[in-house]
Parts: C-alpha cells; structure tokens; sequence
C-alpha cells in the first residue's frame, strides 16, 4: 500500500505556460512579466533624451521667432519651417511610446507615429530645397504658377502618402501586443508582433525615398549663393538617416522583447538629433552668436556694378521679402550675402 502511495506521488504534471517550476519540484509558480518598464534605467535615459530633444526644437523655434528679420530666418521658408518643428516635436516625442507594457494601440502607433512625423520633416527639407531652387533656375527669370505652387504639393503628397501607408498597414496587418513564453524560462515576454514585417518595411522604404529626392535636390542647390545653399547641412542628415536604418534595420528583425525596443528608441532618436543639428545648429549658432557676419541690402549694392544693365528687380512670391536684380543668367539676391 505504501508503494502504491509512493509511486503515485512520483507522476508529475506540467505547469500552465503561465507557470513555472524547477526540476523534480512539486508546485509551480506565476512567471514574471518581462517589457521596458518606465523603472529602468535605460527607460529613464531615453525618456530624459526625448524631453531634451523636444526643448531643443522649442528653443529653435524661440530663436527664430524671436529673429525674425535676419537674413536666416527670411529664407527658413515660414510655413516649411514650422511643419519641420512639428516634425520633430513629434519624433521625438514617438520615443516615448517604446517604454512602458505594450498594449494593442501602443504597437499600432509606435512605427506609424515616427513614420509619418519623419515624412513631414523630410518633405519639409525637399520642399524649401525645391522652392529655392524653382527661384532661381526658372528659364524665364520668373516663376511658373506650378513651379510657386510646387513646394506646397510636396509639403501635402509627401506625409499623405505616408499616412496612406500606415493606414494601409494597421488595417491589413496590424502590429499587436503579444505574450512569448521562452521554453525553460521563469518568465513571459511582453512583445509586439508584426511590427518589423512588410508594412514596417515600406513605412522605412518611403522615409529612405524622401531623404534620397531631398539629397538629390540639395547636391543640385550646390550652385546657389550660400545663403540659399543647404546642401551640406542636408546632406550630413540624409546620410546619417541611411547609415543608421541599415544598420540597425537586421537588429531590429532579429532582436525580441524590451531590447527590440531599446534599438527602435535609439534609432528613432539618432535620426531626429541628427537632422536637427545638422539642419538647424550652425543657423542658431550664426544668428545668436556672430549677426554680424551677415551685411544688408545697402552695404551689398553698394560693391556692385552701379551701371543700369540689371534695372529690374522682383519678389517672387516663393520668396516674398527678398529682392533679387535680373541677371543675363537669372535672378540675383540682393538682400543676403555671406562674409567669409
């Protein structure tokens, strides 16, 4: 009889994918939930870098607004300008939506939120770059109607079409929250699932698209006195912005739980700190630090031929506060120069 009662408590039963117990144990235990807890410390510096990174738009904007009438700021582009600031007002605020316990609509905003937000700040690069350079290669020394309107069509297409692809994306295959129990563990991972599948992919092929057509643009702006010339400013971002998705595009495919959105974190946020320093530092540093560098419409003209070979002058309206003089190869700017 003894035996029998011996032998009986011998059998063991499995524990339920949500416990867990160690070999040859008689009881089983709830396994932990693992995610990026706000706790951690690697939450609390990507959190701190995203604040820090949305200050840093703000106090570009304060600088801006606050000097209106320099030269900079007269050819940031106005309403290009403020999309940009909200572009990466939003960027960096995406970051915050990788800490935390995944739900169904954080991994349904996550990727999308960067996606579209990114977009807006790259159409608004190509599309300053493009009214820029409408300006000034028009082959009838003055805009065509398409070609004034043509920045405000990137500015619209550019983020639609993005939006057209999340959209897409969420309704066909949408990412969600899921629960992994890694055979042998004590613990759950806490994960989203489908969001570094096809719509992922086409979502980061569009950003890669729009930093390409803004780095053409910009090698073609090359020409352009410097005051209109962004080219090596852009072409820093865009180069930054391919480098690090190629890099950590395989990382991301291949890594699982919090650190898939660790890397998703410091990628987002590289990308934004990269293309706000490069796009807007030196131009802070320039307006706040040496105004004087820049010289006025009367101190310009006064070095130029006084002759009358160049009489006219016009404000195109796709750069309105500007005068430029007629030249036997296009419009001039008359208002900006750089000291060397």
């Amino acid at each position: 009889m003894g035996s029998l009662f011996f032998s009986s408590i011998q059998k063991c039963w499995p524990c339920p994918l949500s416990e867990w117990s160690d070999s040859g144990s008689a009881s089983c235990w709830p396994k932990s939930c693992v995610y990026l807890s706000w706790l951690e410390t690697i939450s609390i510096l990507l959190a701190s870098l995203a604040a820090l990174g949305m200050l840093l738009t703000l106090s570009v904007l304060v600088v801006y607004i606050r000097h209106g009438d320099t030269p900079i700021v007269k050819t940031a582009g106005g309403f290009i300008f403020y999309c940009n600031m909200a572009g990466f007002l939003c960027a960096f605020s995406s970051t915050l939506l990788v800490i935390g316990e995944p739900t169904s609509l954080k991994c349904k905003l996550q990727k999308p939120v960067f996606g579209i937000s990114f977009a807006l700040c790259l159409s608004s690069v190509l599309a300053k770059t493009v009214r820029i350079l409408c300006s000034f290669e028009s082959p009838v020394g003055r805009p065509s109607k398409l070609q004034m309107r043509l920045y405000l069509i990137i500015m619209g297409v550019g983020p639609f079409i993005q939006c057209l692809i999340c959209m897409l994306w969420v309704y066909l295959d949408p990412p969600d929250a899921r629960r992994v129990y890694p055979e042998g563990e004590p613990h759950i991972l806490l994960e989203c699932h489908g969001d570094a599948g096809l719509g992922s992919s086409f979502v980061n092929g569009y950003l890669c698209f729009l930093a390409f057509c803004a780095l053409a643009c910009a090698m073609k702006s090359q020409s352009l006195p410097a005051n209109f010339n962004d080219a090596q400013g852009i072409a820093y971002a865009m180069m930054i912005f391919f480098v690090t998705w190629l890099a950590v595009t395989p990382v991301l495919h291949s890594s699982r739980g919090k650190m898939a959105n660790v890397v998703l974190g410091v990628v987002i946020l590289l990308s934004a700190y990269s293309s706000l320093a490069a796009l807007f530092l030196y131009k802070c540093y320039v307006i706040l630090f040496r105004p004087d560098s820049y010289l006025c419409h009367k101190l310009i003209s006064s070095h130029l031929h006084p002759s009358s070979a160049f009489p006219r002058t016009f404000t195109p309206p796709t750069l309105q506060g500007l005068s430029f003089r007629m030249s036997s190869t296009g419009p001039i700017p008359l208002d900006l120069a750089v000291i060397k």
